[in-house]
């Protein structure tokens, strides 16, 4: 199952977007991003509660 991620989703104004599997490394870019962007390192639990805010399972994520 595919995931799409965009950044103006968690509050900035960016049209950085992520499109692929659910993974790990998906979400791992997601963090990558918001760090090397806008200046902000958030944690991979802090990402992966963000992406389950929006309403997408931590239990369809794979590692």
């Amino acid at each position: 199952m595919t995931l799409k991620l965009r950044c103006d989703d968690y509050g900035f104004e960016c049209e950085f977007i992520l499109d692929g599997e659910k993974t790990v490394g998906l979400i791992e870019k997601l963090r990558n991003h918001f760090e090397e962007e806008h200046g902000i390192d958030y944690t991979m639990e802090a990402v992966t509660q963000m992406i389950t805010n929006r309403g997408h399972s931590l239990e369809s994520i794979r590692k």
